[in-house]
Order: C-alpha cells, then sequence, then structure tokens
C-alpha cells in the first residue's frame, strides 16, 4: 500500500535561497518556494490498520520545512568553498578557475547543509533522509520505504527514494 502527501495541498513547503556555484545561470544567490511530496509504501498495521496516522507524517515534514524555511542553503562540504565565521558573520569564498566570488551573510541567515551543492537532486535527498530518520526513530516496522519529491517551483520536481530496512 502506499501513503501519499500532497505538498501543495498541504502547505508542505519552504521558501530559501541557495547558489549553484560555478552554474552559468544558477551561479548567483536566487530563490524558490519548494514543494514536498512524501510518499511512504508498507503495509496497514495496528490498532487502526494505518500505514502511518497522517497528522505524524505531517508533522515531521512540516518541521523539516520549518527548518530550511527563510534561509540560505550553503553547501557545507563544496570543494572550492572555504568558511569563516568572523563575529556573528559567516564570510565564505568560492574559488574556481578564474572565477572568485566573496561573500559576508549573518550567521542566522545561512542554514550549512552536509552536501556537495545544493540542488535539488541533493536537497531531495537530503530531505528523504531526514524523513527517513524521523520515521526509524518512531520504531515502525511495517513500512518499507519513503519517497519524497521536491519541487523546486510548480510543475519540476526531483524524487529520491529511501528505504526504511
Amino acid at each position: 500500500m502506499i501513503l501519499e502527501l500532497k505538498g501543495l495541498y498541504l502547505g508542505l513547503r519552504f521558501s530559501s535561497a541557495h547558489i549553484v556555484f560555478g552554474h552559468h545561470s544558477c551561479g548567483v544567490i536566487h530563490g524558490h518556494t519548494y514543494y514536498i511530496d512524501v510518499r511512504l509504501g508498507g503495509r496497514p498495521s495496528g490498532e487502526f490498520n494505518f500505514l502511518i496516522d497522517f497528522k505524524v507524517l505531517k508533522k515531521i515534514v512540516k518541521g523539516v520545512c520549518k527548518n530550511l524555511d527563510h534561509k540560505l542553503l550553503l553547501p557545507r562540504d563544496h570543494p572550492h568553498l572555504k568558511y569563516t565565521l568572523e563575529e556573528n558573520h559567516l564570510h565564505f569564498v568560492y574559488a574556481q578557475g578564474g572565477c572568485k566570488k566573496e561573500y559576508k551573510i549573518p550567521v542566522e541567515d545561512v542554514l550549512l547543509l552536509p552536501l556537495k551543492g545544493i540542488t535539488a537532486e541533493e536537497l531531495s535527498l537530503y530531505i528523504t533522509g531526514l524523513i527517513r530518520e524521523e520515521l526509524l526513530k518512531l520504531k515502525v516496522d511495517n513500512i518499507e520505504w519513503v519517497e519524497v519529491t521536491l519541487y523546486e517551483g510548480l510543475g519540476q520536481g526531483v524524487t529520491s527514494r529511501m528505504h526504511l530496512k
């Protein structure tokens, strides 16, 4: 059986800025309103024969969205970025080939993610992993996999799937 949440209709969204360093058009600070669809596969179980209570899954996804909302998302593990903390600001430099860009952003406006880049593909995998970890904490044994589609605006998205077992 498959359970599904549609982010567009349930408010499972966040707005963030990012930079795809080195990309010809996306290599500047720009933002998106992202929507998240979530699908779980498994077998119903428990007192009510649910795959999972919709409210529980929505709470997990809304928590993920809240953490990412209204931040500049930056890749912690990008090979051409160097970060330093200067008082309450994050100073970072991107340098590759003949291109060098420097930024200084208040720490409270930034979220460093354990990724090599902030693309829809990497964010989809990251978010899927976060939801997977929250489901594992619930010790669910009837859910086999979690799938997330991250929409970078309406009509264009990336889907990733992870098994719980």
